[in-house]
């Protein structure tokens, strides 16, 4: 079973077998999918932002790349209501901009999962290359391999990416309209990591179920070639070998969903949670911190 404690020992142990760098094996698959999917998730927020800013008031896409500018100068008192989106509009925003990412990159999404669960291997029809396992979805299922597991991610995506956004966004908002300045970096990266920490804890069972059903397949229940299982474990533990059983090719997403609760309980649909506790607040802290501080330095020169 994973325990949080366990990270610093496991950490050390792979740096000792196999080097430093291997902390970042298969960074390069996660990077080819990441740099494409934030960047369409980060404007199309961006774009429906200023849309619903221009509905509230006809400059207020002007006053929303001005206020990028962290030099603009700000209002010294306290404003008189909040400014910005509301949260209903900052949830559609983030739903929609991460759908549209979603369904955009969902391809190199499904590889990078698949790449993570297979183990370096020799036999020839199984090569573990991003491009190798990419071109196999397709020629193995179509287009629709290249969706596998698409309907519970979109799914999680909805309220995921909605709830990051909209407290994210009115987290920055209550800080405006309370201080009357903008929030500093460090207050930015505060409200980006809580922002992480809830959205991934409430759809963390739809990532347990997506992550099952893009690996089914390619899995198998023993021997050499078999891959760490993604619900915790082993693939040789008994549990993990029934729960790799349960699902045949191509499940629902239902099946998927009743064989881990058959097989391992409530606990099976948050197994790795703990972990996503430290690594989510962090990595949704520095994205988003980073997205208002580039764009504020290329919107300087317009303001």
């Amino acid at each position: 079973h994973f325990r949080i404690r366990d990270v610093p020992g496991v950490a050390f142990k792979i740096i000792k077998e196999e080097g430093f760098t291997a902390l970042w094996k298969g960074n390069v698959a996660t990077l080819i999918r990441v740099f494409p999917y934030s960047g369409i998730q980060f404007m199309v927020f961006d774009r429906i932002k200023m849309h619903f800013l221009t509905v509230q008031e006809p400059n207020g896409a002007k006053q929303h790349w001005l206020l990028a500018d962290q030099e603009t100068p700000r209002v010294t008192k306290r404003a008189t209501r909040p400014t910005g989106l509301t949260p209903l509009e900052s949830l559609i925003s983030g739903s929609m901009a991460g759908a549209v990412s979603v369904m955009l990159t969902y391809p190199l999404d499904l590889t990078r999962a698949q790449l993570a669960v297979l183990k370096k291997r020799k036999v020839k029809d199984r090569s573990g290359s991003f491009v190798s396992v990419l071109t196999r979805n397709y020629t193995e299922g179509g287009i629709k391999g290249l969706y596998r597991g698409i309907t519970p991610t979109l799914l999680g995506i909805l309220p995921y990416s909605g709830v990051a956004f909209t407290i994210n966004e009115q987290a920055k908002r209550q800080i405006i309209h309370i201080t009357g300045r903008d929030p500093t970096t460090i207050e930015r990266m505060q409200c980006g990591a809580l922002a992480g920490l809830v959205a991934q804890s409430m759809t963390y069972p739809l990532e347990v179920t997506r992550r099952r059903m893009q690996t089914v397949g390619i899995i198998r229940a023993a021997g050499t070639d078999a891959a760490v299982n993604v619900l915790g474990g082993t693939i040789r533990t008994s549990q993990a070998h029934r729960a790799a059983q349960i699902i045949e090719k191509d499940p629902t997403m239902l099946a998927t969903l009743t064989g881990v609760l058959r097989d391992q309980g409530l606990r099976g649909l948050f197994k790795g949670v703990s972990m996503n506790w430290v690594k989510g607040p962090v990595a949704f802290s520095i994205s988003f911190t980073t997205f208002d501080l580039i764009q504020s330095k290329l919107m300087k020169p317009q303001s």
